[in-house]
């Protein structure tokens, strides 16, 4: 009935205009009853339109009525493929609001595995955290019980200390009057120690002047020795003047011979220097003469060559000639043997 209100009110009937003038109803329970709508929609205007028809099919000529009803099928066909149409968009709409929902229910259903899977695994952490708590207090009574432990044998442990304590401090006291008594005893042994040194130094200081008489003589004894010493080195200077004087001399002889001797090397190297210049131009005159010699050697081959192919081309026109003179002569035997024998 409200597809009908809505058809005569020229408006095509959709799922939500039908909710909307139902006023309730969700789409999957409307879209079954306007496809049965949709289907029993051409029966009931067929069936409105032949009794309209019939009652005036009397009233009009037998042309007009046909060609009414042949307008009527055609427009009923049109209006059929529009229908069609609208009831295929229609069922395209609803089958993507389908998809729509069975995807949104699709993701509603990966949400609460989501959620599932969230919960089981906060309950699988909250189980973990009791045990990690249990295993937590458990540890924590263990080190309260081995701090307690600890602390029993550490009050142990200082109890034993302070007796050591107290044995050291009289060992302490005990060592301090041993200490004092050997002190004392040290005192007495340095001051016996100090007499002796004193005497000893006593003794050493008469031994320091006899020393010292002893060593006035040696030094006298010294004194005239160096005179002695002296007395020598001065006639030894004497002595050393006369060799460096003499020396001096050789040295001046020895400066003339070398300068003698540069003189004549001098001189020799200057000689050599020309022996040197005249072997060089001897060598050049050498090396001039062998190549006047090669240029001499090369010219004679040429010309033996020359001479050589002369003599070839003479002996070549000899030849020549010589075979030309041979057929000359047979030539004139040939000629003069039939003379001799017509005769």
């Amino acid at each position: 009935e409200a597809a009908d209100v809505l058809l005569q009110e020229g408006l095509r009937p959709t799922i939500e205009r039908v909710r909307q003038k139902i006023g309730s109803g969700s789409p999957n329970t409307v879209s079954p009853m306007l496809e049965r709508w949709f289907a029993t929609l051409g029966k009931r205007l067929e069936g409105r339109s032949g009794s309209l028809i019939d009652s005036q099919a009397q009233q009009l000529p037998l042309a007009i009525v046909q060609a009414a009803q042949q307008f009527w099928d055609v427009a009923r066909r049109e209006a059929d493929q529009v229908q069609v149409q609208k009831t295929e968009a229609t069922r395209r709409e609803l089958e993507l609001e389908r998809s729509d929902l069975a995807q949104k229910e699709a993701n509603l259903q990966q949400r609460e595995t989501t959620f599932e899977q969230s919960r089981v695994a906060l309950d699988e952490a909250l189980a973990s955290s009791r045990q990690a708590v249990t295993a937590m207090e458990a540890q924590m009574h263990t080190q309260q019980q081995e701090s307690t432990r600890l602390l029993s044998d550490s009050e142990a442990e200082v109890r034993r200390l302070r007796r050591a304590f107290d044995e050291a401090v009289a060992s302490k006291e005990a060592l301090r009057e041993r200490s004092a008594m050997e002190l004392g005893a040290k005192q007495r042994a340095a001051d016996e120690a100090e007499e002796r040194h004193l005497a000893h130094e006593r003794r050493l200081l008469s031994e320091l002047d006899r020393e010292r008489v002893a060593t006035r003589q040696a030094a006298a004894e010294l004194a005239k020795e160096q005179k002695a010493r002296l007395a020598e080195a001065e006639v030894a200077c004497t002595a050393l003047g006369a060799s460096q004087q003499a020396l001096q001399e050789e040295k001046a002889r020895h400066r003339d011979a070398t300068a003698a001797w540069s003189r004549r090397h001098q001189e020799a190297q200057v000689e050599l220097a020309t022996l040197r210049e005249r072997a060089a131009g001897a060598e050049q005159r050498v090396a001039d003469l062998a190549s006047q010699l090669q240029r001499q050697q090369e010219q004679s081959e040429r010309e033996i060559a020359q001479l050589r192919e002369s003599q070839a081309a003479t002996t070549a026109a000899l030849r020549q000639l010589e075979v030309g003179r041979q057929k000359s002569e047979k030539a004139l035997r040939s000629t003069k043997s039939p003379k001799r024998t017509g005769k």
